[in-house]
């Protein structure tokens, strides 16, 4: 406890002055670990370093390995040499830092409290529950800030765990008073954001909650849902939205949108419920708006620009963005014009955007862009009025790949991300998944002409748009085109 072993090897007064808790410094195993002697009783260490984890357990992924120089003092003391100064934190190689670390995801509250939206940390395995409740008690990463809620009460009650065994070997948490104590409405929202985050611990898939004795149950009316991405396809045909549900048909594909059949189109894109619709004409320059039913009119929201790829939220916004960027994006509203919204975005100014996708938790979103430095994937959040108006989104946090000219990010899971860029090594345009807290997994080689992507965890598959209009798709061995004319594949 408390790094004693560790602070064995310290001096009494760099013991006293040392903070283990400061962060984590990650250092690649498969790099020779130099040390020098720099000066008499002081030594330089050089590392490779390939993450580092804040004091709250925020994971920066680097994109590859930086040389990292550390000094630190020794002295003898009665007779053994101990380290007198050291800079804060520890220094753990991958292997190790995998070994006592594990990745979870705390569990905020969308602005109007229908979702459930990830913050994803590295907690240490030993404190499991407790590193848990406590980071949900701290609140959300800065990211998330301002964008999301919680019903947690931020007081010292709330992180008091008290886990056991029960007789099946699940573990078993207490429910901490500060939340026992809550509401009905309110207790019901922080139960479900306390056994979501609990559940994604590693060691704790089958947690359950206790309550005065008796086990939490949460019925379905009762439950707020994690929020997955789509399973089912879609495309742009040579006209319309079609469905790339059974690719090897013999029918033609099923027309989605009935307002656009006869419509050339490019970027389709259908809300989770499959109602409202959303694509650019063929040449990107408007945005048009309809329904799969009917119940939205036909409408040209955003006309005169370059614009991206739309994405819909469940909270009826379709949004996009002008190419070059005056520091804002657009959300147009499914219920008519006067409800479109201009959301401040002030570091995307003077940017290209490449392309944006909201999460399926309507709180997240990626948005690719660029400048005279190189592409580069943010994530920033959607804030809110108390009418569910989009106002602005927060300052981003950067996604790292390991790929340059990056031309499109898409969510192919709650944390992880579908990338198609080329590979710096070769200059082969790849693709890969994503995952937000641990790194980039690559999939296979990819057949010339590959434009475009879309994947989705939920239906274990990852479509490419190549140019000509070919549509290919994987399940992570190979690539099968299939014999389907069309582009821009995405999900719902």
């Amino acid at each position: 406890e408390d790094f004693a072993v560790a602070r064995a090897y310290l001096t009494q007064e760099a013991s006293a002055g040392w903070t283990p808790s400061a962060g984590i410094t990650i250092y690649s195993g498969s790099h020779e670990l130099k040390v020098e002697e720099v000066a008499l009783g002081r030594l330089r260490l050089v590392l490779q370093v390939v993450s580092m984890v804040d004091g709250r357990g925020m994971r920066n992924l680097l994109a590859g390995p930086v040389a990292r120089e550390i000094e630190v003092a020794i002295e003898q003391v009665d007779g053994q040499w101990r380290l007198s100064e050291v800079p804060d934190g520890i220094f753990l190689s991958e292997a190790a830092f995998e070994t006592l670390y594990g990745a979870a995801r705390l569990y905020f509250l969308d602005s109007r409290e229908e979702h459930l939206v990830p913050d994803h940390r590295w907690f240490p395995l030993r404190r499991g529950a407790s590193a848990v409740l406590e980071g949900l008690v701290g609140g959300p990463a800065p990211f998330l800030e301002g964008a999301v809620t919680s019903q947690i009460p931020r007081t010292s009650g709330s992180s008091e765990a008290v886990i056991s065994t029960g007789p099946d070997g699940t573990a078993q948490v207490a429910v901490p008073p500060a939340i026992a104590r809550l509401a009905h409405a309110p207790r019901l929202l922080a139960l479900a954001q306390l056994e979501a985050s609990l559940r994604s611990l590693r060691p704790m898939p089958g947690v359950r909650l206790v309550l005065e004795g008796q086990e939490v149950t949460l019925d379905d009316q009762e439950r707020i849902e994690r929020a997955l991405p789509g399973h089912r396809p879609v495309a742009a045909g040579p006209t319309g939205v079609i469905s790339l549900a059974d690719p090897g048909a013999s029918a033609a594909p099923a027309q989605l949108v009935p307002a656009l059949e006869g419509v050339e189109v490019s970027s389709p894109v259908l809300a989770h419920d499959g109602v409202l619709a959303a694509a650019c004409n063929r040449e990107g320059t408007n945005v048009l708006i309809a329904s799969t039913d009917g119940s939205v009119p036909v409408r040209e929201a955003a006309t005169g620009g370059a614009f991206v790829a739309p994405s819909i939220d469940d909270a009826g916004f379709v949004w996009t963005s002008t190419r070059s960027s005056s520091g804002a994006v657009l959300a147009l509203s499914g219920q008519g014009a006067e409800h479109d919204a201009k959301v401040d975005a002030p570091w995307l100014n003077g940017r290209e955007v490449l392309s944006l996708q909201i999460a399926a938790d309507a709180t997240r979103m990626l948005v690719l862009s660029e400048d005279g430095g190189g592409t580069r994937l943010d994530l920033c959040a959607v804030v809110r009025d108390t009418a569910g108006n989009p106002t602005a989104l927060t300052e981003p946090t950067i996604v790292r790949t390991s790929l340059t000219e990056v031309i499109e990010a898409r969510w192919y899971d709650e944390i992880a991300v579908a990338v198609l860029g080329t590979e710096s090594a070769t200059g082969d345009r790849r693709a890969q998944i994503v995952d937000l807290a641990s790194g980039a997994d690559p999939l296979p080689s990819l057949p010339p002409g590959a434009v475009s992507i879309a994947g989705s965890a939920v239906a274990e598959t990852v479509w490419i748009g190549a140019s000509e209009g070919a549509l290919l798709h994987s399940d992570g061995e190979t690539w099968n085109e299939v014999d389907i004319e069309g582009g821009d594949p995405s999900f719902y």
